[in-house]
């Protein structure tokens, strides 16, 4: 089970923008903050360059337990997901027999405000440049 989640097809086209969580409790789910625009229904799909946009994209005061990992932003190397917000997010690990990871994001722009817990460093603060995959290594 997740929480709250966009999620795109490969290949797509449009938008999602302007799209706010906020005030939401989550209790043992796998990932409670979910963006992918590498969405597959089946076990495999043809990897594909367009994507649907995503910006403007808030998710504040989020609170509860976990059982995979926190975050999981997944955003296209050519449409990178832009002027994402996560703001007083508190999520905490379900005790038990879980093998747990860290927050992922790959090609996510936008702000932390506090408190977040866990820490989300993987969040690009800022906008990406054009046409450029950011790493960490772009960003040392």
């Amino acid at each position: 089970m997740t929480g709250v989640r966009i999620k795109t097809w490969q290949g797509g086209s449009g938008s999602v923008q302007g799209v706010s969580f906020s005030n939401i409790q989550v209790s043992e789910v796998r990932l409670p903050i979910v963006i992918d625009q590498y969405y597959c229904d089946k076990s495999t799909c043809k990897n594909q360059t367009t994507a649907v946009a995503v910006s403007g994209i808030t998710y504040q005061n989020i609170k509860g337990t976990y059982t995979v990992k926190p975050v999981h932003l997944a955003c296209s190397d050519n449409l990178p997901c832009t002027d994402v917000t996560l703001n007083a997010i508190q999520l905490k690990p379900q005790q038990g027999l879980y093998r747990l990871y860290d927050p992922y994001c790959w090609q996510t722009f936008g702000e932390l405000t506090t408190p977040i817990v866990p820490p989300i460093s993987c969040l690009q603060i800022g906008k990406p440049l054009k046409n450029k995959v950011q790493t960490d290594a772009d960003i040392c």
